[in-house]
């Protein structure tokens, strides 16, 4: 297994073949993955960088961009006291298949076409297009907004706002304070979702059966412009529907403290 290791101090492109996965670590700025299906190996373009030199290694198949701290370590780290000298902006290249993991204090993360998508960030913003299988994201105040996703998605947040795209199929998602909306584009998913005072808005395609289960202390859930009537004398909704003839059916389970869920079929 091939090792290899650049300390990149200023603004330059970096070639490495034979790349299965990527780990993307930085403290603030910006990075942006594309998925090139013409890419054979990992192109790394170092556009900006601050003072301290940004590690590039190489270990097997796997390719490790950042600073020499761990991911939590420069959160705990952040916190106590700024650290002004990392910042950087990077571009990777990589074929469809290398899977992707980033994580980041402050810095946004791009990412588009890849197939295996794992984002971790505390304040930066989380933006995703065009992707497929499974996909994770945790976020405490970052915004997060996949488009076009294609298979399974987990996304947790604090209090950032959650906008998810595509043709889902299992939707995980954990909030506190943050609006989430689920938009499902064509195949129905089965979503489980859990909130504190985060609203969330379910969009569906038109024709969708649904079967809903919501429990909470408060709140309620409306159905098409429609409140659905809660059973007890807290939030307690279940309504099911028989099945139609070609439309699948969507599948919401919902924990709520003091939210409102909204399910709307176009």
């Amino acid at each position: 297994m091939s090792t290899e290791s650049w300390a990149v101090a200023a603004p330059q492109t970096i070639e490495v073949e034979g790349v299965a996965g990527v780990d993307l670590r930085l403290q603030g700025g910006r990075a942006e993955v594309v998925a090139d299906p013409a890419a054979t190996g990992a192109r790394v373009e170092v556009l900006e960088l601050s003072e301290k030199p940004l590690q590039v290694s190489r270990d097997g198949d796997r390719l490790r961009i950042g600073y020499e701290s761990s991911w939590f370590d420069s959160v705990v780290a952040r916190v106590k006291s700024p650290r002004q000298g990392e910042r950087a902006v990077v571009r990777v290249v990589v074929p469809p298949d290398v899977a992707v993991d980033a994580g980041t204090v402050d810095a946004d993360v791009e990412v588009s076409g890849s197939r295996r998508v794992a984002v971790r960030t505390a304040t930066g913003a989380v933006r995703t297009s065009g992707t497929t299988g499974p996909m994770s994201v945790k976020t405490v105040s970052g915004d997060v907004a996949a488009s076009d996703h294609t298979g399974d998605l987990s996304a947790s947040v604090v209090s950032g706002r959650v906008s998810l795209a595509g043709t889902l199929g299992r939707v995980s998602l954990t909030t506190v304070s943050g609006a989430v909306t689920v938009s499902a584009l064509s195949a129905s998913p089965m979503i489980t979702a859990r909130t504190v005072s985060g609203a969330l808005d379910v969009r569906l395609p038109a024709g969708t059966p649904v079967n809903v289960k919501v429990r909470g202390a408060s709140g309620q859930v409306v159905l098409d412009g429609s409140v659905l009537p809660s059973s007890g004398a807290t939030l307690v909704v279940d309504h099911t529907e028989p099945p139609a003839e070609g439309a699948a059916a969507a599948y919401l389970s919902a924990t709520v403290t003091n939210a409102h869920v909204t399910i709307d079929r176009r």
